[in-house]
């Protein structure tokens, strides 16, 4: 129990307020420009207001992080120690051998999770619909915390069905329209995560020679394609649990850092989380929006 009063479950009580303050005066704050206004009203929803949804989480226990390298007999295309081949990089996030950040790839999952969670809870209790715009950060903040924040404004459908939980979706809410019109409708918001580790091999770091001249590091390049099409690949398989029909990727992020995973031994990590849309087909009948609306001036333009 934290000193005002909230044990992590449900609102906290300054989103408890808010929904409060709502109920009392009628005030509908929103994060939507005009434009996305004007496209709510298209779509059939009104902004009931914005949610916000936070945690801070200390990541001190990453995991084991070397190249992979592990004593026993090779195998078809393994190394004679029976890890990977020298210079290939290996998915390290995943429950496998040479699963090593998987610490730190849940509590990734888990600090994202939670703050989607608490911002959807929140527009429940608003009696909303969905949450339009949502936007999803990570902020690496002093020491080995991180803070997950999911931000956006929820709506509410003037119709009568209602969903179970109220979807979340990044789009745009003249986006929102288009896809509505177009036939289809937002699942929730789907992110795909991989991290792998390569071994600084001798190939790399001949490349990093300072008289190697501006030449491409093949053994980065290997490693950071490796580890966009494994994150690609998990916002695929997440996509399909959920039972959508297909997805809108709206963005990708990857890094790559160092690591000392011995005396004159380095390899080098890379991340990647893939952030898009899962979304789901339904028949209206009506024609599709190909395009946007256009404005024409009343007057003559001579």
């Amino acid at each position: 129990m934290t000193v005002d009063g909230w044990d992590g479950r449900g609102l906290p009580p300054v989103a408890r307020a808010r929904v409060e303050r709502a109920a009392a005066d009628g005030v509908r704050t929103s994060l939507l420009s005009a434009d996305g206004l004007a496209g709510l009203e298209v779509a059939g929803f009104d902004a009931v207001g914005e949610v916000l949804g936070t945690t801070v989480m200390q990541i001190g226990w990453r995991g084991w992080g070397g190249c992979g390298w592990q004593p026993g007999w090779g195998g078809p295309n393994r190394g004679f120690f029976g890890g990977p081949l020298p210079g290939e990089p290996v998915a390290v996030a995943r429950p496998t051998r040479w699963s090593g950040y998987e610490p730190y790839a849940k509590a990734i999952r888990h600090g994202r999770n939670t703050a989607l969670g608490r911002m959807r809870a929140e527009a429940a209790a608003l009696g909303a619909d969905g949450v339009v715009g949502v936007r999803l950060t990570e902020e690496r903040m002093e020491g080995q915390k991180h803070e997950f924040m999911a931000l956006g404004t929820a709506v509410r459908s003037r119709g009568r069905q209602r969903p179970e939980r109220p979807f979340t979706t990044d789009l745009a809410a003249q986006d929102l329209a288009k896809l509505l019109d177009a036939g289809w409708v937002p699942a929730g918001i789907i992110f795909g995560l991989a991290i792998a580790v390569r071994h600084d091999d001798w190939r790399t770091n001949t490349a990093l020679s300072p008289f190697a001249g501006n030449i491409e590091v093949s053994g980065y390049t290997e490693l950071i394609t490796h580890v966009r099409a494994a994150a690609r690949d998990d916002f695929a398989a997440r996509v399909a649990a959920l039972g959508a029909d297909a997805a809108l990727m709206s963005g990708i992020r990857s890094r790559m850092w160092k690591v000392e995973a011995g005396e004159n031994h380095t390899d080098h990590a890379a991340e990647c989380i893939v952030t898009g849309n899962a979304i789901v087909h339904y028949r209206t009948g009506r024609r599709s929006t190909t395009s946007s609306l256009t404005i024409l001036p009343l007057r003559s333009m001579r």
